[in-house]
């Protein structure tokens, strides 16, 4: 019986751990596929890191309650901690593209959307998400990240201690990703910049005529053709992105 109940306490943690960056759509890049995909293969990974730990590591079977509290609570940390790493990059992701959205003008098509109700929408943004997110599998990010899953578990052996969250380390990955991210884009802020320039010429030279408007589509079409110029230097980019999130989760658990 305490095989069993050693089994499934190790059981238990493991899939704790794997819970926020597998399972819950927010933290994982699987957030399109239907929850119940997501709970077996989170399920799947606990089983096989179960059948790889050793013996000797003690689940707190024989524990009081507040101690499997703890060891819950550190396992949800550290599977939030590796969350992190994805839900950051696509937020500055989606930031970027909320930027040229209002560089190029796109941001005022929510005054004409009667469903928008005030609520920030950005094209581009949802856009540079869905191409991150073909990307991500393309590129086999999503393999990288639960490799670094799985050997959390041989550094942070499940249920232990040492898991210490770093507040500089997380600073410093919304930093860092968000610069990466504007990198991205910016040959079409500059680009976009120079047209503005050109726009404002124009209204003083005509100040009787609404040169904004006139001007939109041109500026829209010229934010469509340099984010279509860029689209060779996506893929480097985002890798670069997400390997640098990766290589930052250590430090959020204060290793």
């Amino acid at each position: 019986m305490d095989v069993i109940e050693h089994f499934a306490g190790l059981l238990v943690l493991a899939f704790l751990r794997y819970l926020p960056p597998v399972v819950l759509p927010g933290l994982t890049p699987l957030r399109w596929s239907p929850p119940l995909v997501r709970i077996v293969l989170a399920l799947g990974l606990a089983w096989l890191t179960v059948l790889a730990t050793p013996l000797d590591v003690d689940p707190l079977v024989h524990q009081h309650a507040m101690a499997w509290v703890v060891a819950a609570a550190v396992e949800l940390s550290i599977g939030f901690a590796f969350g992190l790493v994805i839900l950051v990059p696509q937020a500055a992701l989606h930031m970027s593209g909320w930027l040229i959205d209002v560089q190029a003008g796109l941001g005022a098509a929510s005054l004409f959307n009667p469903g928008s109700q005030g609520e920030m929408q950005s094209m581009l943004g949802t856009a540079l998400l869905l191409l991150a997110t073909v990307l991500f599998f393309t590129l086999d990010l999503h393999l990288d990240l639960y490799r670094a899953l799985v050997a959390s578990t041989h550094v942070l052996p499940l249920g232990g201690a040492g898991v210490r969250l770093d507040l500089a380390a997380f600073l410093g990955l919304i930093g860092s990703s968000f610069l990466l991210a504007l990198m991205l884009v910016a040959p079409v802020l500059l680009g976009l910049f120079a047209v503005d320039v050109g726009v404002a010429y124009a209204t003083r030279s005509m100040p009787q005529a609404n040169i904004y408007f006139l001007m939109l589509p041109l500026k829209i079409s010229m934010a469509l053709l340099l984010l279509a110029a860029t689209l060779p230097f996506v893929p480097f980019l985002l890798e670069r992105l997400y390997r640098d999130a990766f290589a930052r989760a250590p430090a959020l658990l204060g290793a």
